[in-house]
């Protein structure tokens, strides 16, 4: 494969979305070898952007089919603005009573399926809404393309066509997606969610500067390793104050909320639900080690899940 499906689609979403039907799936439809593929998307056409037939078995009737494109995901609103799913619905419900004349077979013809093609997802709730749609008789259809779907047709039938018409340098691309980084906050937030939630009630219980100097301890237990306790004066080093400035502080987290422990006069660890810093840097530094990623962005992994 030359390119991932989501570098098809994040090209496919550079462009408009009668260019992206026009230049793009017209002709993937063409190669796949459906008959009477044409371009007619615009306001007047209710909206179908590419037309095309299918032939019934045995008579061989024509069996018309609209695709309309979307570029996004398709969302559940019970409100008709662009891009929701009732828009979709009461376009479909337009495009079945579009009437269509075969001059070749000199017979009048009505739109028996209607496709919706998004570069993006289209959850269960969308589908279900949209089906509703289905008030011309039980042979009128609607279906679905996604991102994925359009990215596999044109791996399949117009790769290298897709390739020229963008102009991509197949070295940059692969540039692109060696650098692309598995652990990032969203795969944290995703995976991790339990974790990340008792940590930030740590947060809701403290001051900013007093979660700053539990997040510095953290750091210096894990990344600088200092595994039983850190010393004070790296501490006071790490966070830039004197032991006079963060006395109110530091008494608050030690002896009323239980977050900080002394070893002993001159160390410090993180205790009780504070603890739970530590666990989550030390989740975060594991989960960069086996993507093999660097983990000197731990750290700023760690605060940005911790301010999401």
């Amino acid at each position: 494969m030359l390119l991932t499906k989501e570098q098809i689609i994040q090209h496919l979403e550079t462009i408009h979305e009668h260019k992206m039907a026009n230049d793009i799936f017209v002709p993937v439809l063409k190669k796949m070898s459906l008959k009477g593929v044409k371009f007619t998307g615009g306001t007047t056409e209710y909206g179908i952007d590419i037309e095309y037939y299918e032939l019934t078995q045995p008579d061989n009737n024509r069996s018309y089919v609209g695709v309309q494109f979307k570029k996004g995901n398709l969302t559940y609103s019970s409100r008709g603005t662009k891009g929701t799913v009732k828009e979709v619905k009461n376009q479909a419900e337009e495009a079945f009573d579009k009437e269509i004349h075969d001059l070749e077979g000199r017979s009048l013809g009505y739109i028996g399926r209607f496709i919706v093609a998004v570069t993006g997802e289209i959850n269960e709730q969308a589908r279900t809404y949209i089906g509703r749609a289905r008030q011309k008789g039980n042979d009128r259809r609607i279906d679905y393309w996604d991102g994925e779907r359009l990215a596999e047709y044109i791996i399949d039938y117009w790769m290298s066509e897709f390739i020229e018409y963008f102009g991509i340098n197949l070295s940059e691309e692969d540039e692109e997606e060696e650098n692309y980084e598995i652990v990032n906050e969203e795969y944290l937030l995703e995976n991790f969610k339990e974790l990340i939630k008792k940590c930030i009630k740590v947060k809701s219980t403290v001051s900013g500067f007093e979660f700053d100097l539990l997040t510095s301890l953290a750091k210096l237990e894990v990344i600088d390793q200092y595994n039983g306790g850190v010393p004070f004066s790296e501490f006071l080093i790490e966070i830039e104050k004197t032991e006079d400035y963060i006395e109110h502080e530091l008494r608050n987290l030690i002896s009323t909320l239980n977050f900080i422990e002394p070893e002993d006069e001159n160390r410090l660890y993180l205790n009780s639900h504070a603890k739970n810093l530590t666990t989550l840097l030390e989740t975060i530094i594991c989960e960069l080690q086996d993507a093999e990623e660097d983990t000197e962005d731990a750290y700023e992994l760690f605060i940005g899940v911790l301010n999401s």
